[in-house]
């Protein structure tokens, strides 16, 4: 299905915005592409030449957040400083994660993924590829020059994520308390740091 759509920078921005909005709203399932084509002002034909469904247009937005974080990473750094680099991607994560579109996303997804699996899919795929994978890569690459140990990258990188977004992230969808910032986002992270690197590494510098 991923590959039904054009990447996010190559879809018209008032598109991306007019469906953001639109998602944000009212949903998946009562979203009206006539309502996202009316806000864009452009017809619903043209939306589905850039896009083959409402599904492979969510992805399209889910997309245009997410993907910022691949793109800041940039490729694989084994020499960098680890706590230094992973305590940059974590701040950078949490700031995409964290933010009004984060939480939007993340609630669409838990109050209409089991109706529309395709949905929860769609949001699954695209942090893994977009917002996992970086983190994964740089892990291998510590693990490649011995700076790490590490046997399984992709697990590892999701158990670190999920140890600082996890629950900020389920307690503000649902409205319990709203997520860390400033000097209480990046207590947070350096705490998860300090533990992840004692528990991979005998440099924790």
């Amino acid at each position: 299905m991923m590959d039904e759509v054009l990447a996010p920078d190559r879809l018209p921005m008032r598109l991306l915005e007019s469906a953001r909005a639109e998602f944000g709203r009212y949903g998946f399932a009562k979203a009206n592409v006539g309502r996202i084509a009316a806000a864009a002002m452009m017809s619903k034909k043209t939306i589905y030449r850039h896009v083959a469904s409402k599904e492979a247009l969510l992805f399209a937005v889910i997309r245009s957040v997410v993907g910022e974080l691949a793109t800041a990473a940039g490729p694989p750094a084994p020499d960098a400083p680890p706590r230094e680099w992973l305590t940059g991607y974590l701040t950078a994560f949490c700031q995409l994660a964290f933010s009004d579109e984060g939480i939007t996303s993340y609630r669409l997804v838990m109050s209409e993924g089991a109706q529309f699996p395709d949905v929860a899919r769609i949001y699954i795929e695209t942090v893994k590829t977009y917002g996992i994978r970086p983190l994964a890569d740089q892990l291998a690459a510590y693990a490649s020059v011995g700076r790490m140990t590490i046997d399984d990258p992709d697990g590892t990188a999701m158990m670190l994520v999920s140890m600082v977004v996890a629950d900020v992230l389920r307690d503000a969808a649902l409205g319990l308390s709203p997520p860390p910032v400033d000097t209480g986002l990046q207590g947070l992270i350096e705490r998860a740091v300090t533990i992840f690197l004692a528990g991979v590494t005998l440099d924790a510098r």
